[in-house]
């Protein structure tokens, strides 16, 4: 709830956020990449995908492919108990979002993540398959894609799909999984230090 329209909401300061490399994305809606989006076999930063839907039994990680972390499901009104992660992240949520259902929340989160100023981060390089690499491996995240740059450019293409009058800001520098070669990396220096409107 700290920002809307790329400023704080207390005193109007930009605010930015940029994100490096990660290995899982919180998807907003319930489809994923289609299986031709998430093929084995490295396809480098041109990578695009076209295709969303959502996974069909058999296919859908036992029902659990939109779970939080990867999707909303459990973080509406209800679905935890007092203790439990889901349960003060949907405490949180509920402080700003009608949190009493999951399509409500959905909603209410796609309308918010509308008005903020987000940009991505991938190493070219970053390209080890997940069952190999030290990122997310479980059946909900390779649902998203099998390295996290296949991760991270699929990520971009579905904000293309979900909001289609703004397009999502994102760059790639050399290399593979490594904060100090985002973080050094020009495009970084730009969003963060330099000309706000980059």
């Amino acid at each position: 709830p700290e920002g809307a329209n790329g400023v704080t909401r207390s005193r109007g300061l930009p605010l930015r956020i940029i994100v490096g490399s990660p290995s899982t994305l919180m998807y907003l809606s319930e489809e994923r990449p289609d299986r031709a989006c998430r093929p084995s076999k490295d396809q480098g930063r041109h990578w695009s995908c076209s295709n969303f839907s959502i996974p069909s039994p058999g296919h859908d990680c036992d029902s659990h492919w939109n779970s939080y972390f990867i999707g909303l499901r459990g973080l509406h009104d209800g679905a935890s108990s007092k203790g439990h992660l889901k349960y003060d992240v949907n405490q949180y949520l509920r402080r700003s979002i009608d949190t009493s259902s999951v399509s409500i929340l959905s909603k209410g989160i796609r309308d918010r993540w509308a008005t903020k100023d987000v940009r991505f981060l991938f190493g070219s390089h970053d390209t080890v398959h997940c069952n190999v690499g030290a990122c997310n491996n479980r059946c909900e995240a390779m649902l998203t894609g099998k390295s996290r740059l296949q991760r991270g450019l699929n990520f971009m293409s579905y904000l293309q799909r979900l909001f289609p009058a703004s397009q999502p800001v994102w760059s790639t520098y050399t290399g593979g999984h490594s904060a100090s070669l985002a973080y050094s990396s020009k495009r970084f220096t730009a969003w963060a230090f330099e000309d706000f409107e980059a």
